[in-house]
């Protein structure tokens, strides 16, 4: 199958059927053009689920205010994506303090719209957005280092920046910009993957791609995202961070296994792992006592673990240390 044909076949399908034609047409292009069916394989991987009618985050008796930040590029980036930019839509609610909420991949702003009446109650100012590729934010593509790069943009423009909440890759991202130089006291992390490679491979295996190819795809990924798959692994960047950090993640959670966090919070020298149970992957964006126990920890106030919570954590540290 020439490429051009394999992109149509992509665009045309939905997800399911994108994963299954797809797959068999990776493996069978695999034959033939091992190099054009790993460069397909990554522009795959690196573009969200397209054809979603964005939604603009809400919160009930609360105006919010719409505009524009353009991110760089990551700086990780090959030379041949240096030079694009992505321009994204930006929320804002509140006064005070500024908190971050940050979404994942194929997710929105949307999502995290439970938590914005709950901080400006608090007395904070709650700033959201849709990543690049992702809800009202145009693009086709983009890589955890864009994420990043996106995050760290909005936290310069309405910084400075008081804490962070972030889903999934969202707050892998969150994390990641930490180390890109954005500053925040308090983290608060979402059902957070450690790494990027669990992912790839995971996505290689659903295509059923062969030893090879699933080689030649992490290879291009690790191309992707400037050379260093490590360098975006949380479990090591943890122990040079100084923000304050909460993870809430549920054991069950079978998009994003329950030791990704608990390895996140391991490795964090000022974390607090909170174990959830009954939750899932996305439920914890909805559920009042999670936003409550975020809330509090954003505040810096002791709070009552959650019923669907139990207690997991790493440091013995007393409460009002966070």
């Amino acid at each position: 199958m020439e490429p051009a044909a394999f992109a149509r076949l992509i665009k045309s399908t939905t997800d399911r059927l994108i994963l299954g034609a797809s797959g068999a047409a990776l493996r069978a292009l695999g034959i033939a053009a091992a190099g054009a069916a790993d460069h397909l394989a990554l522009e795959l991987f690196a573009r969200p689920r397209q054809g979603l009618r964005p939604i603009a985050p809400e919160a009930p008796g609360l105006a919010a205010h719409r505009f524009q930040v353009v991110a760089p590029k990551s700086r990780l980036a090959p030379p041949r994506r240096a030079a694009e930019a992505s321009t994204l839509a930006v929320w804002d609610w509140g006064e005070g303090p500024t908190v971050l909420l940050v979404h994942g991949w194929n997710g929105n702003a949307a999502q995290l719209s439970p938590f914005v009446a709950p901080l400006v109650r608090a007395g904070y100012y709650v700033v959201a957005f849709d990543q690049p590729a992702h809800g009202s934010s145009p693009g086709r593509r983009a890589t955890v280092p864009d994420f990043a790069e996106a995050v760290l943009a909005v936290g310069r423009r309405v910084g400075p920046v008081h804490a962070i909440v972030g889903h999934s890759l969202g707050g892998t991202a969150a994390a990641l910009a930490l180390g890109f130089g954005l500053e925040a006291e308090r983290l608060v992390l979402l059902a957070p993957p450690a790494d990027v490679p669990h992912f790839g491979r995971a996505f290689a295996s659903g295509l059923g791609l062969s030893p090879a190819r699933t080689a030649g795809f992490m290879a291009g990924l690790t191309r992707e995202v400037g050379g260093d798959l490590d360098a975006l692994d949380l479990r090591r960047l943890g122990p040079s961070m100084r923000s304050r950090l909460l993870v809430l993640h549920d054991r069950d959670d079978r998009e994003v296994p329950f030791a990704h966090g608990a390895d996140i919070a391991k490795a964090w020298p000022e974390a607090k792992l909170e174990a959830l149970s009954g939750l899932g992957h996305r439920r914890l964006l909805r559920d009042p006592e999670v936003i409550a126990a975020a809330t509090a920890f954003i505040q810096g106030r002791r709070w009552a673990a959650p019923a669907r919570v139990r207690a997991d954590r790493p440091r013995t540290a007393a409460d009002s240390r966070f």
